[in-house]
């Protein structure tokens, strides 16, 4: 069985961070590793409050995962600190981790700001350029290389200016682009476009969707898909999740991680 690590939050609700990817591990056939980044006290509503784990204890973490078991893919969520942003990217580098998706997590969905702008600089800096992919949403995109995105060409324009951060490959996910009747993520790989597109589902949003995206892709990859196939392979799981996605509370729904068979 592929093995598959999440350096990333807890969620006290279960639908996003650490337990999002656990979900999505289970649900690609995967063992799920993790290293716990921070704690949240969060509902469907959002995060209400976060404490970061000593990086001291993060580094711990992961080490004691690289060397013993062999980690096919890593993702890679909140880090909410500067010195967790370092050192995950000296871990990277140490312990030889490959497949490494990177969703950078900015905010929580109800605005909580979840990295500072010298920790925005660090990840720019030291992390980004040793991972293999980056899944930015629009607004993340627009702090990451400040520039704004409205149209289709605009997205295409900021991939390139994204890879310039030194990343391998982009997928930059087009949800918040305004007025789009579809879903629209693009893909940039090897020096091409790709284009996914899904109809776009007005009026849900549920939590956890970078997460479990990010999460699907890593697994994907694990199993030795190529990028553009675990990208397509991602979209159409979360597409899915989406469209069945259920309320357990009195704020966002969740996502249906057991889609298609529930």
């Amino acid at each position: 069985m592929k093995k598959v690590l999440s350096i990333a939050g807890s969620d006290s609700s279960g639908g996003a961070g650490i337990q999002a990817d656990l979900k999505t591990f289970y649900a690609f056939g995967v063992w799920g590793l993790t290293v716990i980044t921070s704690l949240t006290a969060q509902n469907t509503r959002g995060v209400v409050e976060t404490i970061p784990i000593n990086s001291d204890f993060v580094y711990k973490q992961i080490e004691a995962i690289a060397t013993d078991i062999k980690v096919d893919a890593v993702k890679i969520g909140m880090l909410l600190t500067k010195e967790n942003i370092l050192v995950v990217s000296k871990a990277i580098e140490e312990f030889s981790l490959k497949n490494v998706v990177l969703d950078t997590v900015l905010s929580s969905k109800n605005g909580k700001e979840l990295l500072s702008k010298d920790g925005i600089e660090l990840l720019k800096e030291y992390l980004i350029p040793k991972v293999d992919l980056i899944t930015p949403n629009i607004p993340e995109a627009e702090t990451l290389i400040n520039v704004k995105i409205e149209t289709v060409e605009d997205m295409k324009k900021a991939c390139l200016e994204l890879k310039k951060l030194g990343v391998k490959n982009v997928l930059l996910k087009g949800g918040h682009l305004e007025n789009s009747e579809r879903a629209l993520d693009i893909l940039y790989y090897n020096g091409e476009f790709f284009e996914f597109s899904f109809p776009y589902v007005k009026g849900v949003h549920p939590k956890g969707t970078g997460c479990t995206l990010s999460s699907a892709i890593a697994s994907s990859l694990a199993k030795g898909f190529d990028l553009k196939s675990s990208v397509e392979i991602a979209k159409t799981f979360i597409a899915g999740a989406i469209k069945t996605s259920f309320r357990i509370g009195e704020g966002n729904p969740v996502l249906n991680f057991w889609f298609p068979d529930r």
